[in-house]
Protein backbone atom coordinates (compact mmCIF):
# COMPACT_ATOMS: atom_id res chain seq x y z
CA UNK A 1 0.00 0.00 0.00
CA UNK A 2 1.18 3.51 -0.95
CA UNK A 3 1.98 6.17 1.92
CA UNK A 4 -0.33 8.57 -0.36
CA UNK A 5 -2.85 6.02 -0.46
CA UNK A 6 -2.81 5.42 2.91
CA UNK A 7 -3.12 9.20 3.53
CA UNK A 8 -5.69 9.61 1.64
CA UNK A 9 -7.78 6.76 3.15
CA UNK A 10 -7.00 8.60 6.82
CA UNK A 11 -8.28 11.81 5.01
CA UNK A 12 -11.42 10.51 4.20
CA UNK A 13 -12.38 7.86 6.28
CA UNK A 14 -10.81 7.35 9.79
CA UNK A 15 -7.89 10.25 10.27
CA UNK A 16 -9.23 11.21 13.59
CA UNK A 17 -10.65 8.11 15.09
CA UNK A 18 -10.45 8.81 18.92
CA UNK A 19 -9.12 6.14 20.72
CA UNK A 20 -11.49 5.23 23.62
CA UNK A 21 -11.09 1.41 23.21
CA UNK A 22 -7.36 1.74 23.90
CA UNK A 23 -7.64 1.93 27.68
CA UNK A 24 -7.76 -1.83 28.29
CA UNK A 25 -5.25 -2.64 25.53
CA UNK A 26 -1.72 -3.50 27.27
CA UNK A 27 1.37 -1.92 25.50
CA UNK A 28 1.53 -4.14 22.08
CA UNK A 29 5.81 -3.04 22.34
CA UNK A 30 7.88 -0.23 24.04
CA UNK A 31 8.68 1.41 20.74
CA UNK A 32 4.51 1.62 19.77
CA UNK A 33 3.46 2.97 23.66
CA UNK A 34 -0.18 3.96 23.61
CA UNK A 35 -1.32 7.26 25.65
CA UNK A 36 -1.87 7.07 29.40
CA UNK A 37 -5.10 5.12 30.52
CA UNK A 38 -6.67 8.28 32.25
CA UNK A 39 -6.21 10.45 28.72
CA UNK A 40 -8.18 7.38 26.59
CA UNK A 41 -11.37 6.52 28.71
CA UNK A 42 -13.31 7.69 26.07
CA UNK A 43 -17.14 8.90 25.40
CA UNK A 44 -18.93 7.71 22.37
CA UNK A 45 -20.25 10.81 20.83
CA UNK A 46 -23.90 10.70 19.04
CA UNK A 47 -23.11 14.10 16.92
CA UNK A 48 -19.81 16.02 16.06
CA UNK A 49 -21.04 19.48 17.90
CA UNK A 50 -20.72 16.77 21.21
CA UNK A 51 -16.46 16.74 20.29
CA UNK A 52 -15.37 20.77 21.59
CA UNK A 53 -12.68 20.91 19.20
CA UNK A 54 -13.64 19.69 15.97
CA UNK A 55 -15.48 22.35 13.35
CA UNK A 56 -17.31 22.55 10.27
CA UNK A 57 -14.69 23.91 8.59
CA UNK A 58 -11.92 21.15 9.75
CA UNK A 59 -11.15 19.48 6.82
CA UNK A 60 -12.29 15.95 9.05
CA UNK A 61 -15.71 17.46 9.77
CA UNK A 62 -17.38 15.29 6.89
CA UNK A 63 -15.63 11.96 7.56
CA UNK A 64 -16.26 12.09 10.91
CA UNK A 65 -19.51 13.52 10.84
CA UNK A 66 -20.69 10.34 8.26
CA UNK A 67 -19.01 7.78 10.80
CA UNK A 68 -20.86 8.76 13.83
CA UNK A 69 -23.96 9.19 11.69
CA UNK A 70 -23.47 5.98 9.97
CA UNK A 71 -21.49 3.65 12.22
CA UNK A 72 -21.87 5.22 16.02
CA UNK A 73 -17.66 4.12 16.04
CA UNK A 74 -16.15 7.28 17.09
CA UNK A 75 -15.81 8.30 20.56
CA UNK A 76 -14.14 11.14 22.18
CA UNK A 77 -11.76 11.63 24.97
CA UNK A 78 -13.51 12.49 28.50
CA UNK A 79 -12.92 16.43 28.39
CA UNK A 80 -15.10 15.78 25.12
CA UNK A 81 -11.98 16.92 22.81
CA UNK A 82 -11.46 14.96 20.00
CA UNK A 83 -7.60 16.21 19.22
CA UNK A 84 -7.36 15.11 15.69
CA UNK A 85 -3.76 16.98 15.34
CA UNK A 86 -2.58 14.07 17.72
CA UNK A 87 -0.09 11.50 16.21
CA UNK A 88 -1.25 7.91 16.02
CA UNK A 89 0.86 3.91 16.00
CA UNK A 90 -0.24 1.88 13.72
CA UNK A 91 -1.33 -0.61 16.98
CA UNK A 92 -3.96 2.94 17.62
CA UNK A 93 -5.13 2.90 14.18
CA UNK A 94 -5.76 -0.74 13.97
CA UNK A 95 -7.53 -0.55 17.54
CA UNK A 96 -10.06 2.18 15.99
CA UNK A 97 -10.59 0.23 12.94
CA UNK A 98 -11.43 -2.62 14.71
CA UNK A 99 -14.29 -0.57 16.64
CA UNK A 100 -15.55 0.38 13.17
CA UNK A 101 -15.72 -3.21 12.17
CA UNK A 102 -17.46 -4.36 14.85
CA UNK A 103 -20.10 -1.79 14.51
CA UNK A 104 -20.41 -2.54 10.93
CA UNK A 105 -20.99 -6.14 11.77
CA UNK A 106 -23.49 -5.49 14.24
CA UNK A 107 -25.42 -3.62 11.24
CA UNK A 108 -25.20 -6.42 8.79
CA UNK A 109 -26.33 -9.03 11.37
CA UNK A 110 -28.93 -6.86 12.59
CA UNK A 111 -30.03 -7.41 8.51
CA UNK A 112 -29.21 -3.88 7.72
CA UNK A 113 -26.32 -4.34 5.02
CA UNK A 114 -28.03 -2.09 2.66
CA UNK A 115 -26.89 0.70 5.15
CA UNK A 116 -23.20 0.07 4.45
CA UNK A 117 -21.90 1.54 1.65
CA UNK A 118 -19.79 -0.78 -1.20
CA UNK A 119 -17.28 2.31 -1.04
CA UNK A 120 -16.93 2.01 2.57
CA UNK A 121 -16.75 -1.78 2.47
CA UNK A 122 -14.03 -1.87 -0.01
CA UNK A 123 -12.04 0.51 1.85
CA UNK A 124 -12.15 -1.59 5.04
CA UNK A 125 -11.07 -4.63 3.12
CA UNK A 126 -8.62 -2.97 2.17
CA UNK A 127 -7.58 -1.73 5.54
CA UNK A 128 -8.04 -5.23 6.91
CA UNK A 129 -5.45 -6.73 4.68
CA UNK A 130 -3.01 -3.68 5.90
CA UNK A 131 -3.53 -4.36 9.31
CA UNK A 132 -3.77 -7.58 9.26
CA UNK A 133 -1.36 -8.48 11.65
CA UNK A 134 -2.05 -5.58 14.19
CA UNK A 135 -5.69 -6.61 14.42
CA UNK A 136 -4.42 -10.20 14.40
CA UNK A 137 -2.81 -8.75 18.05
CA UNK A 138 -5.25 -7.16 19.26
CA UNK A 139 -7.88 -9.36 18.87
CA UNK A 140 -5.68 -12.11 20.72
CA UNK A 141 -4.87 -9.56 23.37
CA UNK A 142 -8.72 -8.93 23.98
CA UNK A 143 -9.46 -12.58 24.11
CA UNK A 144 -6.38 -13.65 26.65
CA UNK A 145 -7.95 -10.38 28.71
CA UNK A 146 -11.50 -11.68 28.68
CA UNK A 147 -10.41 -15.12 29.37
CA UNK A 148 -8.57 -13.56 32.21
CA UNK A 149 -11.70 -12.15 34.03
CA UNK A 150 -13.85 -14.69 33.94
CA UNK A 151 -11.31 -16.97 35.67
CA UNK A 152 -11.30 -13.88 38.34
CA UNK A 153 -14.65 -12.97 38.70
CA UNK A 154 -15.32 -17.64 39.34
CA UNK A 155 -12.27 -16.79 41.32
CA UNK A 156 -12.55 -14.01 43.20
CA UNK A 157 -12.75 -14.13 47.22
CA UNK A 158 -15.95 -12.01 47.46
CA UNK A 159 -18.56 -10.13 45.15
CA UNK A 160 -18.74 -7.61 49.16
CA UNK A 161 -15.31 -7.90 50.24
CA UNK A 162 -11.97 -6.75 49.48
CA UNK A 163 -8.78 -7.42 51.41
CA UNK A 164 -6.03 -4.77 52.06
CA UNK A 165 -2.93 -5.01 54.69
CA UNK A 166 0.05 -3.71 55.86
CA UNK A 167 3.30 -4.46 57.24
CA UNK A 168 5.83 -2.40 59.50
CA UNK A 169 8.97 -3.36 60.34
CA UNK A 170 11.56 -1.24 62.19
CA UNK A 171 15.15 -1.12 63.54
CA UNK A 172 15.52 0.87 66.21
CA UNK A 173 18.24 1.38 68.38
CA UNK A 174 18.24 3.58 71.91
CA UNK A 175 19.69 4.26 75.26
CA UNK A 176 20.30 7.02 77.87
CA UNK A 177 23.18 8.21 80.16
CA UNK A 178 21.62 6.13 83.27
CA UNK A 179 20.85 2.03 83.31
CA UNK A 180 17.61 2.43 85.33
CA UNK A 181 14.94 5.06 84.58
CA UNK A 182 13.54 6.77 88.11
CA UNK A 183 9.77 7.11 88.70
CA UNK A 184 8.62 10.38 89.26
CA UNK A 185 9.01 10.38 93.16
CA UNK A 186 13.12 9.27 92.72
CA UNK A 187 12.63 4.87 93.06
CA UNK A 188 14.05 2.68 90.41
CA UNK A 189 11.01 1.75 87.95
CA UNK A 190 12.66 -1.02 86.79
CA UNK A 191 12.71 -0.25 83.16
CA UNK A 192 16.18 0.28 81.51
CA UNK A 193 18.00 3.05 80.74
CA UNK A 194 19.67 1.68 77.76
CA UNK A 195 18.15 -0.69 75.09
CA UNK A 196 19.80 -3.43 72.73
CA UNK A 197 19.03 -2.78 69.20
CA UNK A 198 15.65 -4.18 68.22
CA UNK A 199 13.35 -5.19 65.10
CA UNK A 200 9.57 -4.57 65.69
CA UNK A 201 6.57 -5.68 63.46
CA UNK A 202 3.50 -5.55 62.72
CA UNK A 203 0.87 -6.90 60.50
CA UNK A 204 -2.36 -5.82 59.86
CA UNK A 205 -5.05 -7.47 57.56
CA UNK A 206 -8.19 -5.83 56.28
CA UNK A 207 -11.82 -7.09 55.33
CA UNK A 208 -13.91 -4.62 53.95
CA UNK A 209 -17.37 -5.47 53.13
CA UNK A 210 -19.83 -3.34 51.82
CA UNK A 211 -23.30 -4.54 51.10
CA UNK A 212 -24.99 -0.98 49.72
CA UNK A 213 -21.82 0.56 48.33
CA UNK A 214 -22.40 3.60 51.29
CA UNK A 215 -21.82 1.44 54.64
CA UNK A 216 -18.73 -0.65 55.41
CA UNK A 217 -17.92 -3.72 58.05
CA UNK A 218 -14.68 -3.80 58.82
CA UNK A 219 -12.80 -6.49 60.19
CA UNK A 220 -8.94 -6.46 61.03
CA UNK A 221 -6.90 -8.80 62.25
CA UNK A 222 -3.69 -8.19 63.73
CA UNK A 223 -0.31 -9.75 64.91
CA UNK A 224 3.32 -8.96 65.47
CA UNK A 225 6.75 -10.43 66.31
CA UNK A 226 5.86 -9.12 70.47
CA UNK A 227 8.53 -6.83 70.40
CA UNK A 228 9.12 -4.30 72.97
CA UNK A 229 11.09 -1.10 73.75
CA UNK A 230 11.99 1.13 75.77
CA UNK A 231 9.38 3.67 77.86
CA UNK A 232 9.17 7.01 76.81
CA UNK A 233 7.44 8.17 80.12
CA UNK A 234 5.22 7.25 82.98
CA UNK A 235 4.60 3.76 83.55
CA UNK A 236 1.23 2.90 83.66
CA UNK A 237 0.77 1.99 87.23
CA UNK A 238 -1.56 -1.07 86.25
CA UNK A 239 -3.14 0.77 83.90
CA UNK A 240 -4.32 3.63 86.10
CA UNK A 241 -2.13 5.74 83.88
CA UNK A 242 -2.95 4.71 80.52
CA UNK A 243 -3.79 8.23 79.39
CA UNK A 244 -1.06 10.09 80.70
CA UNK A 245 1.22 9.09 77.80
CA UNK A 246 -1.03 7.11 75.42
CA UNK A 247 -3.40 4.04 74.87
CA UNK A 248 -2.63 0.34 75.95
CA UNK A 249 0.85 1.42 77.54
CA UNK A 250 3.59 4.04 77.48
CA UNK A 251 6.22 2.63 74.79
CA UNK A 252 7.90 5.07 72.36
CA UNK A 253 6.47 2.95 69.42
CA UNK A 254 2.55 3.11 68.65
CA UNK A 255 3.19 -0.31 66.81
CA UNK A 256 4.81 -2.42 69.23
CA UNK A 257 3.76 -5.07 71.49
CA UNK A 258 1.51 -6.86 69.01
CA UNK A 259 1.40 -10.56 69.77
CA UNK A 260 2.69 -13.23 67.54
CA UNK A 261 -0.59 -14.70 67.29
CA UNK A 262 -3.37 -13.10 65.23
CA UNK A 263 -5.97 -11.10 67.15
CA UNK A 264 -9.07 -9.26 66.18
CA UNK A 265 -8.42 -5.57 66.16
CA UNK A 266 -11.12 -4.14 64.80
CA UNK A 267 -14.76 -5.55 64.43
CA UNK A 268 -17.12 -2.59 63.61
CA UNK A 269 -20.36 -1.60 61.18
CA UNK A 270 -20.17 2.19 59.72
CA UNK A 271 -23.36 3.43 58.02
CA UNK A 272 -24.89 6.67 56.92
CA UNK A 273 -28.18 7.96 58.29
CA UNK A 274 -29.47 10.34 55.75
CA UNK A 275 -27.16 12.61 53.96
CA UNK A 276 -25.30 14.06 56.28
CA UNK A 277 -24.65 11.80 59.32
CA UNK A 278 -22.93 8.78 59.29
CA UNK A 279 -22.66 6.34 62.50
CA UNK A 280 -20.41 3.35 63.69
CA UNK A 281 -21.35 0.49 66.18
CA UNK A 282 -18.28 -1.92 66.78
CA UNK A 283 -17.44 -4.98 69.16
CA UNK A 284 -13.91 -4.32 68.78
CA UNK A 285 -12.95 -0.28 67.81
CA UNK A 286 -10.87 2.77 68.54
CA UNK A 287 -12.17 6.26 69.11
CA UNK A 288 -8.90 7.54 67.43
CA UNK A 289 -10.14 5.84 63.74
CA UNK A 290 -13.02 8.57 64.57
CA UNK A 291 -12.04 11.70 66.82
CA UNK A 292 -8.47 13.48 67.32
CA UNK A 293 -7.78 13.68 63.94
CA UNK A 294 -4.98 15.21 62.10
CA UNK A 295 -3.66 15.31 58.59
CA UNK A 296 -0.07 15.53 59.64
CA UNK A 297 0.31 13.75 63.28
CA UNK A 298 -1.70 10.77 63.52
CA UNK A 299 -0.95 7.55 61.88
CA UNK A 300 2.35 5.60 63.12
CA UNK A 301 2.50 4.07 59.68
CA UNK A 302 3.12 7.02 57.57
CA UNK A 303 4.30 9.91 60.23
CA UNK A 304 5.03 9.73 63.92
CA UNK A 305 5.61 7.00 66.21
CA UNK A 306 5.29 7.48 69.52
CA UNK A 307 1.95 8.14 71.07
CA UNK A 308 2.32 11.73 72.33
CA UNK A 309 2.25 12.95 68.54
CA UNK A 310 -0.13 10.80 67.55
CA UNK A 311 -3.46 11.78 69.97
CA UNK A 312 -3.80 13.96 72.56
CA UNK A 313 -3.50 11.48 75.42
CA UNK A 314 -5.90 13.08 77.61
CA UNK A 315 -8.68 13.05 75.20
CA UNK A 316 -8.82 9.46 74.19
CA UNK A 317 -7.61 7.45 77.70
CA UNK A 318 -9.71 4.47 77.14
CA UNK A 319 -10.04 4.88 73.36
CA UNK A 320 -10.29 1.11 72.50
CA UNK A 321 -13.57 -1.27 73.43
CA UNK A 322 -16.71 -1.60 72.56
CA UNK A 323 -19.08 0.98 71.56
CA UNK A 324 -19.70 3.48 68.85
CA UNK A 325 -19.43 7.36 67.38
CA UNK A 326 -21.32 9.25 65.00
CA UNK A 327 -20.45 11.91 62.52
CA UNK A 328 -22.70 15.04 61.26
CA UNK A 329 -21.53 17.02 59.10
CA UNK A 330 -24.03 20.40 59.84
CA UNK A 331 -26.08 20.85 56.93
CA UNK A 332 -22.87 20.37 54.43
CA UNK A 333 -21.28 23.10 56.24
CA UNK A 334 -17.98 23.67 57.48
CA UNK A 335 -18.78 22.39 60.58
CA UNK A 336 -18.83 18.60 61.96
CA UNK A 337 -20.14 17.37 65.12
CA UNK A 338 -18.53 13.75 65.97
CA UNK A 339 -19.15 12.06 69.42
CA UNK A 340 -17.94 8.54 70.36
CA UNK A 341 -18.13 5.89 73.65
CA UNK A 342 -16.38 2.89 74.32
CA UNK A 343 -16.16 0.92 77.20
CA UNK A 344 -12.90 -1.14 77.83
CA UNK A 345 -14.05 -4.27 79.36
CA UNK A 346 -17.73 -4.13 77.94
CA UNK A 347 -17.48 -8.19 77.42
CA UNK A 348 -16.90 -8.64 81.44
CA UNK A 349 -20.33 -9.08 83.37
CA UNK A 350 -19.07 -9.21 86.79
CA UNK A 351 -18.10 -6.61 89.62
CA UNK A 352 -14.37 -7.78 91.00
CA UNK A 353 -15.15 -6.06 94.11
CA UNK A 354 -13.42 -2.59 93.37
CA UNK A 355 -14.52 -1.93 90.05
CA UNK A 356 -17.86 -2.16 88.29
CA UNK A 357 -17.26 -3.63 84.36
CA UNK A 358 -19.41 -3.86 81.41
CA UNK A 359 -20.53 -1.98 78.74
CA UNK A 360 -21.60 0.97 80.92
CA UNK A 361 -18.99 0.38 83.48
CA UNK A 362 -15.28 0.99 84.94
CA UNK A 363 -13.22 1.82 81.89
CA UNK A 364 -15.08 3.42 80.07
CA UNK A 365 -15.46 6.72 77.93
CA UNK A 366 -17.31 9.25 76.51
CA UNK A 367 -16.09 12.04 74.10
CA UNK A 368 -17.72 15.17 72.21
CA UNK A 369 -15.87 17.12 69.63
CA UNK A 370 -16.61 19.98 67.13
CA UNK A 371 -14.78 20.79 63.98
CA UNK A 372 -14.45 23.74 62.03
CA UNK A 373 -12.87 22.65 58.78
CA UNK A 374 -13.59 25.60 56.07
CA UNK A 375 -13.07 23.91 52.10
CA UNK A 376 -11.18 26.16 49.22
CA UNK A 377 -11.67 26.46 45.69
CA UNK A 378 -9.99 23.41 45.34
CA UNK A 379 -12.30 21.98 47.60
CA UNK A 380 -9.46 20.94 50.36
CA UNK A 381 -9.84 22.01 53.67
CA UNK A 382 -6.39 23.69 54.32
CA UNK A 383 -6.97 24.94 58.26
CA UNK A 384 -9.13 22.69 60.78
CA UNK A 385 -9.81 23.80 64.29
CA UNK A 386 -11.26 20.67 66.68
CA UNK A 387 -12.77 21.76 69.97
CA UNK A 388 -12.88 18.57 72.42
CA UNK A 389 -14.32 17.05 75.65
CA UNK A 390 -14.10 14.18 77.48
CA UNK A 391 -15.77 12.18 80.26
CA UNK A 392 -14.01 8.64 81.48
CA UNK A 393 -12.86 6.85 84.53
CA UNK A 394 -10.25 4.91 84.50
CA UNK A 395 -9.89 2.21 87.98
CA UNK A 396 -12.42 4.65 89.81
CA UNK A 397 -10.51 7.91 88.91
CA UNK A 398 -12.72 10.48 87.43
CA UNK A 399 -11.77 12.27 84.28
CA UNK A 400 -12.91 15.87 82.88
CA UNK A 401 -10.54 16.58 80.51
CA UNK A 402 -10.88 19.45 77.30
CA UNK A 403 -8.67 19.69 74.34
CA UNK A 404 -7.82 21.37 71.19
CA UNK A 405 -6.64 20.48 67.77
CA UNK A 406 -5.15 22.84 65.04
CA UNK A 407 -3.94 21.94 61.45
CA UNK A 408 -3.22 24.87 59.45
CA UNK A 409 -1.73 24.33 55.44
CA UNK A 410 -0.24 27.27 54.39
CA UNK A 411 0.65 26.80 51.21
CA UNK A 412 1.24 22.64 49.73
CA UNK A 413 4.40 22.88 51.26
CA UNK A 414 4.57 23.73 54.31
CA UNK A 415 2.07 23.26 57.38
CA UNK A 416 1.42 23.70 61.34
CA UNK A 417 0.11 21.27 63.90
CA UNK A 418 -0.34 21.55 67.49
CA UNK A 419 -2.85 19.88 70.23
CA UNK A 420 -3.66 21.34 73.53
CA UNK A 421 -5.06 19.09 76.46
CA UNK A 422 -6.13 20.15 79.98
CA UNK A 423 -8.48 18.88 82.89
CA UNK A 424 -8.93 17.17 85.80
CA UNK A 425 -8.27 13.83 87.23
CA UNK A 426 -10.12 13.01 91.02
CA UNK A 427 -10.22 10.04 93.27
CA UNK A 428 -13.94 10.85 94.30
CA UNK A 429 -13.20 12.48 97.71
CA UNK A 430 -10.04 10.56 98.71
CA UNK A 431 -6.67 11.92 98.24
CA UNK A 432 -5.15 10.74 95.25
CA UNK A 433 -2.00 9.81 96.17
CA UNK A 434 -4.07 6.50 97.95
CA UNK A 435 -4.63 5.50 94.23
CA UNK A 436 -1.48 6.46 92.84
CA UNK A 437 0.88 6.30 95.64
CA UNK A 438 4.33 5.73 93.48
CA UNK A 439 3.40 8.68 91.28
CA UNK A 440 1.88 11.31 93.53
CA UNK A 441 4.94 13.14 95.58
CA UNK A 442 4.65 12.56 99.02
CA UNK A 443 2.76 14.76 101.56
CA UNK A 444 0.16 15.67 98.42
CA UNK A 445 -3.45 15.07 100.07
CA UNK A 446 -5.69 16.61 97.73
CA UNK A 447 -8.24 14.44 95.85
CA UNK A 448 -7.34 15.63 92.47
CA UNK A 449 -4.85 16.03 90.21
CA UNK A 450 -5.20 19.11 87.03
CA UNK A 451 -2.53 17.75 84.28
CA UNK A 452 -2.35 19.09 80.92
CA UNK A 453 -0.27 17.97 77.80
CA UNK A 454 0.61 19.67 74.21
CA UNK A 455 2.72 19.26 71.20
CA UNK A 456 3.19 21.70 68.36
CA UNK A 457 4.96 20.60 65.28
CA UNK A 458 6.15 21.64 61.58
CA UNK A 459 5.04 19.65 58.22
CA UNK A 460 7.25 19.87 55.25
CA UNK A 461 4.24 17.43 52.47
CA UNK A 462 6.15 16.68 49.19
CA UNK A 463 9.16 17.29 50.38
CA UNK A 464 12.21 16.74 47.60
CA UNK A 465 9.76 14.08 46.22
CA UNK A 466 6.03 13.66 45.29
CA UNK A 467 4.41 12.00 48.04
CA UNK A 468 7.09 12.37 50.72
CA UNK A 469 6.61 14.02 54.07
CA UNK A 470 9.15 15.39 56.76
CA UNK A 471 7.89 16.40 59.70
CA UNK A 472 9.37 17.95 63.34
CA UNK A 473 7.76 18.14 67.03
CA UNK A 474 7.89 18.78 70.09
CA UNK A 475 5.45 18.16 73.34
CA UNK A 476 5.18 17.27 76.68
CA UNK A 477 3.31 14.55 77.44
CA UNK A 478 1.94 15.42 81.22
CA UNK A 479 2.31 18.19 82.85
CA UNK A 480 1.24 18.56 86.99
CA UNK A 481 3.74 20.20 89.32
CA UNK A 482 2.04 17.22 91.94
CA UNK A 483 3.74 14.52 90.10
CA UNK A 484 7.39 14.79 89.45
CA UNK A 485 10.04 17.09 89.59
CA UNK A 486 10.03 17.99 86.42
CA UNK A 487 8.35 17.56 83.48
CA UNK A 488 9.52 15.01 80.47
CA UNK A 489 9.71 17.15 76.64
CA UNK A 490 9.44 14.80 74.10
CA UNK A 491 10.97 15.59 70.57
CA UNK A 492 10.88 13.83 67.31
CA UNK A 493 11.58 14.37 63.76
CA UNK A 494 11.39 11.96 60.75
CA UNK A 495 11.31 11.59 57.23
CA UNK A 496 8.79 9.52 54.90
CA UNK A 497 10.68 8.45 51.47
CA UNK A 498 8.10 6.83 49.37
CA UNK A 499 9.99 4.10 47.81
CA UNK A 500 6.73 2.94 45.22
CA UNK A 501 3.16 3.20 45.64
CA UNK A 502 3.07 0.50 47.89
CA UNK A 503 6.72 0.70 49.83
CA UNK A 504 7.94 3.46 51.86
CA UNK A 505 10.99 4.04 54.36
CA UNK A 506 11.38 6.56 57.53
CA UNK A 507 14.40 7.36 59.05
CA UNK A 508 13.19 8.89 62.72
CA UNK A 509 14.78 10.34 65.58
CA UNK A 510 13.65 10.74 69.44
CA UNK A 511 14.90 12.87 72.22
CA UNK A 512 13.09 12.42 75.35
CA UNK A 513 14.54 14.63 78.35
CA UNK A 514 13.25 14.45 81.61
CA UNK A 515 12.01 10.97 81.39
CA UNK A 516 8.78 9.96 84.21
CA UNK A 517 9.04 13.47 85.02
CA UNK A 518 12.15 13.23 86.51
CA UNK A 519 15.12 15.36 86.51
CA UNK A 520 17.23 12.61 87.95
CA UNK A 521 16.72 10.51 84.53
CA UNK A 522 19.73 10.98 81.29
CA UNK A 523 17.85 11.77 78.12
CA UNK A 524 16.90 9.71 76.30
CA UNK A 525 17.82 8.95 72.13
CA UNK A 526 15.77 6.57 70.11
CA UNK A 527 16.71 6.41 66.60
CA UNK A 528 14.20 4.17 64.12
CA UNK A 529 14.59 3.25 60.17
CA UNK A 530 10.86 2.28 59.58
CA UNK A 531 10.03 0.35 56.70
CA UNK A 532 6.37 0.11 55.95
CA UNK A 533 4.71 -2.42 52.75
CA UNK A 534 1.29 -1.96 51.41
CA UNK A 535 -1.38 -4.45 49.56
Amino acid sequence: MSKVWFAQVQRSVLGAIAFSTLATLPNPSAAQSLPPTKDVIGQNVTSVSQLSDVRPTDWAFTALQSLVERYGCIAGYPDRTFRGKQATSRYEFAAGLNACLDKINEIISAGLADKVSKTDLATLQKLQEEFAAELATLRGRVDTLEAKTTKLEAQQFSTTTKLDGQVIVSASASGSGSDSLLNPIGNASGLSGKANTTVISRVRLNLNTSFTGEDLLLTRLEAGNGGTNLSNSLNDAGGVFRGFTGFKNSSVFDYSEAGTTFTLGRLRYDFPIGKDIRASLGAVMSLNDHLDHNSFANDESVDFSSRLFINNPLILPVNDGAGGAIAWNIGGSAFTLRAGYVAATANQATNDGTINRGLFGDPYQGTVELEFAPKNSENDSPLALRLQYTRASVNNLDYNTGGLNLEWAFNKAIAVFGRYGFGNISNRGSAIANALPTYINAGVTSDAISPQTWSAGFAFPDLFKEGAMGAIAIGQPFIESKVGNATQTNVELFYRFPISSNISITPDLQFIFNPNNNSSNSTITVGTLRTVFTF
